[in-house]
C-alpha cells in the first residue's frame, strides 16, 4: 500500500529534462524533480521516494529523507511559530506542522521538542507532542537483554524516562547513567529488567557483561602508571570515570570498596594511592 510520510517504491511513468513523473496508485501521478532523479533510472523501472504534501496540498515526491517518517518519534526543532501552532524542521522543504492542540506545552521558536509524526484525518501530516497518546507504558515482546534503540526523555526523580523502539516508555535508572545525557538524544541500550507490570528498566551497558573481572586489575595499573597516585576516586563525575575505565561510577565505587578492603589501595580526597607495600 503506498503511504504519505514514508518511503515507497514506484514506478516511473514518464522521464522528462524537468523531472521525472511516478505512479502513486491513489494518489495519481507525482512529480519528482530532475535533480532529485537517479541517472540510471529509465520508464519502467521502480525507485523508492518519500511522498509528502506540498505547500499547495499536492502530493510529491523526493528523494531525500526527512529526520523521520509518519509513526515515528524524532527530537525536532522549532523553525517558526504562528496563531494555528508551530512548525519544525524536519528535513524537508515544506516545515512539519504541530498544531497548538498537539503541544503538551506551549512550544518556542529555536527549541527543540520530542515528537511523534501522525497523519491526521484530512491527510495531513502534522506531529504531536502528547507523546502518552502514542508511546506506551506497558510493553510486548521486549526481554532482558535485548539491543533497543532509546531515545532520551524528561529527568526524574529515578533517572531519565526514555522512548523504546519508538514505541514504549522505559525507564533508565540513575546508577546506570555514566555519562552526560541530553534530552532527545538517540541511543543504543538493553532490556534490564521487565517487571511484572510489563514496564521497563533498561541500560547502557549488556546486562550480565561483567566490568567487575579485569577492572580491579586496570585500576592498579592505572595508579601504578600513574607512579603511584592516581587524580581520579569515588567521588569523581561519572562521565569521567566511564571515559579512565568504560564503567558506571556504580561498578566503579564497589570495585574500589573491595580494593581497599583488601588493602590494596588508599583512597583520598584528590584521588587513590598505592599503599608502601604494593
Amino acid at each position: 500500500m503506498i503511504k504519505i510520510g514514508q518511503f515507497n517504491f514506484l514506478k516511473i511513468s514518464q522521464k522528462t529534462s524537468r523531472g521525472t513523473f511516478l505512479q502513486a496508485g491513489p494518489f495519481g501521478t507525482v512529480f519528482l524533480p530532475a535533480a532529485q532523479t537517479p541517472s540510471f533510472c529509465e520508464v519502467g523501472d521502480k525507485i523508492q521516494v518519500f511522498l509528502y504534501r506540498d505547500s499547495n496540498d499536492e502530493v510529491v515526491a523526493t528523494t531525500k529523507k526527512p529526520r523521520v517518517e509518519v509513526g515515528g518519534v524524532a527530537c525536532l526543532k522549532v523553525v517558526s511559530t504562528s496563531t494555528v501552532g508551530a512548525f519544525l524542521d524536519w528535513g524537508l522543504p515544506k516545515d512539519l506542522f504541530v498544531p497548538f492542540g498537539e503541544q503538551s506545552q506551549r512550544m518556542q521558536e529555536g527549541e527543540s521538542y520530542i515528537v511523534r509524526v501522525y497523519e491526521d484525518n484530512t491527510g495531513r501530516i502534522c506531529a504531536s507532542s502528547k507523546l502518552n497518546k502514542f508511546v506506551k507504558a506497558e510493553t510486548k515482546g521486549l526481554a532482558a537483554g535485548q539491543q533497543v534503540n532509546l531515545i532520551v526523555g524528561d529527568k526524574t526523580d529515578l533517572g531519565h524516562k526514555v522512548i523504546i523502539n519508538q514505541l514504549y516508555w522505559g525507564v533508565l535508572h540513575h546508577d546506570d547513567i555514566f555519562r552526560e545525557l541530553r534530552v532527545g538524544q538517540n541511543l543504543k541500550g538493553y532490556i534490564k529488567k521487565v517487571r511484572p507490570d510489563n514496564r521497563v528498566d533498561v541500560s547502557l551497558k549488556q546486562p550480565g557483561f561483567s566490568d567487575n573481572e579485569s577492572l580491579s586489575s586496570k585500576i592498579l595499573k592505572k595508579i601504578k602508571a600513574a607512579d603511584g597516585a592516581l587524580k581520579i576516586n569515588d567521588k569523581s563525575p561519572p562521565e569521567i570515570i566511564y571515559k579512565e575505565f568504560g564503567v558506571s561510577k556504580k561498578v566503579f565505587k564497589a570495585t574500589l570498596g573491595t580494593l581497599y578492603k583488601q588493602r590494596k589501595i588508599i583512597i583520598e580526597k584528590d584521588g587513590l594511592r598505592l599503599p608502601v607495600d604494593v
